[in-house]
């Protein structure tokens, strides 16, 4: 009777042990990172191929995932964080770092939920590229590349993002050492931003928030496609003989009613906006 209890007691471990992956793999991270971030970063070339990342909660696709492991073991991530061949995370082109997706294997039906912190595979047909932990547990590692589906988990997703954005906060806004992420409301995000006085919003002096700023007109307007919902256009300046194209949204009169449009646009992955004054008619 005690050995019949002590399987059911390990199997439930096991059970448990994969369901609880995001907390044993965010304890590894604090253990060995420089530098967490939650990143979305900007447009990128790698031979010739233009890449945008983005958020995407509705992100599934089908097509190759490979694997990499001993070449890349001990260096940087493209978020900042140290790899370790021995934890199961991803890589991918345009997903948020970190994003948590759902990984089947469609040669074999094994499915892992994997947390995505690099950049690639910049590969042709391969959509994911596994650290070498995630693609034994797929098994993947004798056949290298196998078909398989990626799906983003959005709740899980945007959990991470939140964490991320509390981690920022927690580096900039004191000297000290923080021992782990203090989570706050994203309303807080705001008091990171420059003080705006009264005195500086007027009938032609009104506030807008800035959501990127390009050096490529194709760029600026790739971003402003996707702010169909909101009052945005784009902004040309010339700073010091270079033209930038500035995607802005606004003009606003009331500062709340930017910090609420400002609080929407970083829930949904635009972590570059920011509040500004507009001292021109907009």
């Amino acid at each position: 009777m005690k050995n019949i209890i002590l399987i059911f007691l390990l199997i439930l471990i096991t059970s448990c042990s994969e369901t609880s992956f995001i907390f044993n793999t965010a304890k590894r991270i604090n253990d060995f990172s420089l530098s967490p971030n939650y990143k979305i970063g900007d447009p990128y070339e790698i031979n010739g191929q233009w890449y945008y990342p983005e958020v995407d909660y509705d992100y599934d696709e089908v097509g190759l995932a490979s694997w990499y492991g001993p070449k890349f073991h001990g260096k940087k991530t493209a978020n900042g964080e140290i790899f370790d061949q021995d934890v199961v995370s991803a890589a991918h082109k345009t997903l948020p770092m970190p994003s948590i997706v759902k990984v089947t294997n469609l040669e074999n039906n094994k499915e892992l939920v994997i947390r995505i912190n690099d950049r690639g595979p910049f590969v042709r047909g391969r959509i994911i590229d596994l650290s070498k932990k995630a693609a034994e547990k797929l098994d993947i590692i004798k056949t290298g590349t196998a078909k398989v589906r990626v799906k983003v988990l959005e709740h899980e997703s945007r959990a991470v993002a939140l964490e991320g954005l509390d981690f920022q906060k927690t580096r900039y806004v004191t000297a000290a050492k923080t021992e782990k992420i203090i989570k706050k409301s994203l309303d807080e995000n705001t008091k990171l931003l420059p003080k705006i006085k009264k005195d500086e919003i007027t009938s032609n002096n009104k506030l807008i928030i800035q959501v990127g700023a390009f050096n490529n007109s194709e760029n600026a307007n790739k971003l402003l496609s996707k702010l169909s919902g909101y009052k945005a256009f784009i902004k040309e300046e010339f700073i010091k003989n270079s033209l930038f194209y500035r995607v802005r949204i606004g003009p606003f009169n009331d500062i709340n009613n930017a910090k609420d449009v400002l609080r929407k646009l970083l829930l949904k992955g635009f972590n570059t906006s920011k509040i500004l004054p507009s001292y021109e008619n907009n």
